[in-house]
């Protein structure tokens, strides 16, 4: 799937899953040069929704061997146990939520004329039942 913004036909809603992988291309063109970029999850949590509650862990999929992790929250965690808000979900003007799942430069290991993205995240505190997901969106930071 090639995209700048990616929506389903219709949202997604996960039942028992504990992982959800994001795998797309990006066309470069779609991107500001030499400009940090964001990737959005956009999502909303169903009614029937009892997990979720903690982190969910990002790994860059490309960069496995750096076992470097993101922490991502779907639910706004209490203050204290905050330490970066860019992490956390935010009301959009449309009734979903977003949240960022992946930070980037529009420089980062480009193939001909996109970028890959392969991103993993993982709850380990229940599973991901009731999240719906619209789609992901990238913008500039």
């Amino acid at each position: 799937m090639i995209c700048h913004t990616c929506r389903f036909s219709g949202a997604i809603e996960f039942q028992r899953q504990q992982v959800l992988h994001i795998k797309c291309e990006i066309k470069t063109q779609m991107l500001s040069e030499n400009t940090g970029n964001v990737c959005y999850l956009v999502f909303k949590l169903s009614e029937k929704c009892r997990g979720l509650h903690g982190p969910v862990i990002v790994r860059d999929l490309f960069h496995w061997r750096s076992k470097e992790t993101g922490v991502v929250y779907f639910r706004y965690p209490n203050p204290w146990n905050v330490r970066d808000t860019d992490w956390v979900p935010r009301q959009r003007k449309d009734g979903w939520m977003e949240v960022i799942v992946w930070k980037f430069n529009s420089n980062y290991e480009r193939e001909n004329d996109h970028l890959s993205v392969n991103l993993k995240l993982i709850t380990y505190e229940g599973t991901m039942s009731g999240l719906i997901v619209q789609g992901i969106k990238f913008r500039p930071i």
